[in-house]
């Protein structure tokens, strides 16, 4: 049997969605695993140079052109900006202090903060299911920010501060790549989803490399198992495989099944966080994970209810002929 036959069975498909679920859920906990042999930003910046090698190498092999005009080296520097060098540092950045699993609940609250760009800049109505979702996300962070960081080891004021510090800046990540979609739509919808990345990936590479180079102390960094094994797992794995396997699955499956992957990862995360990395979880993490969640499936409504209402017309044609 051919491979593109069995590719199209359900059953591989359904492995391939609990796949990347996993691959992405686990991300969380090999970057916290990675800074124990390497500093935030040269992790960073070796992860993206070995991904953008690995994207260089596909893009060839299937011709992909990436197209460069003025409106799209605009698009590939604010790509490099606010989708890898400033979001991915702040989530390195935050996971020297906090657990993976907590990092991952708080950077799911990207598709609130979508939906509210979506709403100003799109000008994209938002239904009353949506506008539930949006106040349950920021009930469930609220939550979330209660938090005793004792639980933590967190009993001197600087390291209280430093945790709660590092719970903003992966609110602020999620902020920031939200305000990237909205501009992808509006301007990068024309370009293959793998050439988009290219020029943003390798530029981030560049440039934190430089940075660490400057700032960061070289003498610390130990090419141990958790080191290069979190580069690689990451660069590979976490950015390209996932990523293929993901726009593959978008032309093959509803677009409501794939927004499930954003509900998915992070109890993939926790799960994996908890029980393989033995991180602590609070009450307040669970409960406040809870309204989150939940909210995200309320702002993932509109593509629920799209998808049912062209499930409806479908049926009604067939049953007319």
């Amino acid at each position: 049997m051919k491979l593109t036959k069995i590719a199209e069975k359900t059953f591989v498909k359904i492995l391939l969605f609990v796949l990347i679920c996993m691959i992405w859920g686990s991300t969380w906990f090999v970057i916290k695993l990675g800074l124990k042999d390497l500093p935030v930003l040269f992790s960073l910046s070796l992860r993206f140079l070995t991904a953008s090698v690995v994207l260089l190498v596909i893009l060839k092999l299937f011709n992909i052109q990436i197209p460069i005009n003025e409106k799209q080296i605009y698009l590939y520097l604010y790509l490099t900006l606010f989708s890898f060098l400033f979001p991915f540092s702040l989530v390195y950045w935050a996971e020297v202090t906090i657990p993976s699993n907590l990092a991952s609940i708080l950077f799911s609250t990207m598709p609130f903060f979508a939906a509210i760009f979506s709403r100003i800049f799109l000008k994209e109505e938002l239904n009353f299911l949506q506008q539930t979702g949006l106040v349950l996300g920021f009930i469930g962070v609220a939550l979330i920010f209660r938090i005793d960081t004792k639980h933590f080891g967190g009993d001197v004021l600087f390291q209280n501060s430093r945790f709660l510090l590092s719970m903003v800046a992966v609110l602020v990540s999620a902020f920031l790549n939200a305000s990237v979609l909205i501009m992808v739509k509006k301007y990068g919808m024309g370009i293959h989803p793998l050439a988009i990345n290219f020029i943003p990936l390798s530029l981030s590479g560049i440039i934190l490399f430089i940075i660490s180079s400057i700032i960061e102390d070289w003498s610390s960094i130990k090419f141990g198992v958790n080191g290069v094994g979190s580069v690689i797992y990451l660069g590979v794995f976490g950015s390209i495989v996932t990523f293929t396997i993901y726009y593959w699955l978008l032309r093959k499956v509803p677009a409501v099944i794939m927004s499930l992957t954003a509900f998915l990862t992070p109890v993939f995360a926790v799960l994996i966080g908890v029980f393989i990395g033995g991180e602590v979880i609070t009450s307040n993490i669970i409960f406040g994970a809870t309204f989150v969640l939940i909210g995200m499936l309320f702002v993932n409504s509109s593509l629920i209810l799209k998808n049912f209402n062209r499930r409806k017309i479908i049926s009604e044609k067939d049953a007319n002929h």
